[in-house]
């Protein structure tokens, strides 16, 4: 007990993954002993932190890693932000507020590349919500819920019937002008565009983003807008797959088929799993998802803060 506890009272330092592949066994080591879901080995992990977006910091001293935080940036429709995806600390060493230096590590890196920073956090998670708290974050009020689909885990239903079509959207201008004429859509609430700055047209193409429009066209007339779902391709310490951003619909009919859609991409492109975040009463936004198979992980909740003062943007 002695040699731990003085193991324990070593220096600690947090720092930026240094690309060795020890930093990344250590890193899954502390994975495995709190989340214990990567499927990924040492050697992918490395390769992931060290070509991909993600950027990774870790808590380190001289028994090895203690805790990681992991990072990377988002542009979708409503603006760029900073993720702060997974925040572990080993349970040996919880309790010292490492989790909250962690972040803070994360959030000044991500000050060179966006305004905000988001987080999901779970709803029985309350180590991790007082950790982001410290730093600077807020939650957003409302109750959510995450939703997930994994390719083989859940049995797929019958199609949603609906008389449209589902198309990719040629621009991020043109969804917006989608969404713009859908009665009662709009941003996703607590992400609208004043808020997440970058109201500036297209731009460039975020990589990984996709934009489905659903349309319908009656009596062989003008396509109408009925829908636009929002995809993000996203790489993890947990898993590759899609992410619904955002998903307006005017009817549930192109509700149920713009998830589907979504999912039929991520079937095709071999993808680990999809995944959305739902306000709590937004009934047929749920009802759409178990239709297409999805599960609920239980409430989560959002948490959003500006970046640091003084950051420059790349």
């Amino acid at each position: 007990m002695k040699e731990k506890e003085s193991a324990m009272e070593a220096p600690l330092t947090i720092r930026p993954f240094n690309d060795s592949l020890a930093d990344a066994e250590g890193l899954l080591a502390v994975e495995r002993a709190t989340f214990d879901e990567s499927p990924y080995t040492p050697e992918q992990v490395r390769a992931m932190l060290v070509e991909g977006p993600q950027r990774a910091w870790l808590a380190v001293q001289d028994e090895g890693v203690a805790g990681f935080a992991i990072g990377f940036p988002v542009a979708g429709l409503h603006g760029s932000w900073w993720e702060v995806d997974l925040l572990a600390v080993h349970p040996d060493w919880r309790g010292r507020r490492l989790g909250h230096r962690l972040i803070e590590a994360a959030m000044a890196h991500g000050a060179g590349v966006a305004r905000k920073a988001r987080a999901l956090v779970a709803d029985d998670n309350g180590a991790s919500e007082q950790a982001f708290l410290r730093a600077g974050f807020r939650v957003i009020p409302g109750d959510r819920e995450l939703f997930i689909l994994r390719p083989g885990e859940t049995a797929r239903r019958n199609p949603t019937r609906w008389n449209g079509h589902v198309r990719e959207a040629s621009s991020r201008s043109e969804a917006m002008e989608w969404l713009a004429c859908l009665p009662g859509a709009g941003p996703p609430a607590g992400f609208a565009p004043e808020r997440w700055g970058d109201e500036t047209g297209d731009g460039p193409r975020a990589i990984g983003l996709t934009l489905l429009l659903a349309e319908q066209r009656p009596d062989l007339g003008p396509a109408r807008p009925a829908g636009c779902a929002e995809l993000i391709e996203v790489q993890t310490l947990l898993y590759h797959g899609m992410w619904i951003e955002s998903l307006r619909a005017a009817s549930p009919g192109a509700c149920g088929t713009l998830v589907e859609q979504a999912v039929e991409r991520v079937f095709g492109a071999g993808l680990d799993e999809i995944g959305m975040v739902v306000q709590g009463q937004d009934w047929t936004m749920q009802r759409a998802l178990r239709g297409a198979g999805f599960r609920s992980l239980g409430g989560f909740r959002w948490l959003v803060a500006q970046m640091p003062d003084g950051s420059t943007l790349s």
